[in-house]
């Protein structure tokens, strides 16, 4: 039986979910800017929980963007910690693909209404500087998540050039930031973000299914440059 760990901590939520005999225990705060702060303590609380130890992890599953920069650096410190020392693989994933599955989870009952269908889902981070990090999914009736272009940064028209053009059925994660002056129904644009439990998920199906990796090979997706992340550091500590 796989024991897991996943650690999400690209945007303003921050969650640490394990699976450990086939139980999962889990942690979730939406505290801006405590991600620090909080993500070693989810760590250590959920393992005392579930009575488990580290070394008795197999994986560990990481977002790698795209999201906060700050917010990506934490998680994925903890998470290189964890894997080096314990000698076990990641399985990374999308933020954007995370998203999509938390929303799929929270509106099961919808989506299974829509049985015989495919839904599209477009989730959005706002990027700031008037940009957006956007995916687009295709869900079956099965629940499989599968991407339909490549996770992007866009600017504000482009981004809405894009939902014309994919015609999503809903948009999730900061979306109304999009339409700050149109009248979008509360159906079409739901806040959520990431959660672990849905990375969890995806995790042990990719550890299963042998896609996990050494944690060397990965890198961060940050979309836009971290020369970008630089400038707006001084500023803030200006």
């Amino acid at each position: 039986m796989t024991t897991a760990l996943a650690i999400e901590t690209s945007t303003t939520a921050c969650s640490v979910a394990l699976l450990y005999q086939g139980k999962m225990t889990r942690r979730y705060s939406e505290e801006p800017r405590s991600h620090t702060r909080l993500v070693m303590s989810m760590v250590d609380e959920v393992l005392s929980e579930a009575g488990a130890k580290l070394t008795a992890l197999d994986v560990i599953g990481t977002t790698i963007g795209p999201g906060s920069f700050t917010g990506l650096r934490i998680g994925f410190a903890v998470v290189q910690g964890l894997a080096f020392g314990l000698d076990i693989p990641v399985l990374p994933m999308s933020t954007l693909h995370v998203m999509t599955a938390s929303y799929c989870r929270l509106a099961r009952a919808a989506l299974n209404r829509e049985s015989g269908s495919t839904r599209i889902i477009m989730p959005i981070i706002d990027a700031r500087m008037n940009e957006f990090n956007c995916g687009c999914y295709e869900v079956n009736d099965l629940g499989f998540i599968s991407p339909l272009i490549k996770d992007q940064l866009l600017s504000r028209s482009d981004a809405l050039a894009l939902v014309e053009a994919h015609k999503p059925g809903v948009i999730v994660g900061e979306g109304h930031i999009l339409f700050p002056d149109e009248a979008v129904g509360t159906e079409g644009v739901v806040a959520v973000y990431p959660d672990a439990q849905d990375l969890l998920h995806l995790a042990i199906e990719g550890f299963q299914s042998g896609m996990a990796v050494p944690v060397s090979t990965v890198d961060l997706v940050y979309l836009r440059g971290t020369d970008a992340w630089q400038k707006r550091k001084r500023l803030r500590d200006a």
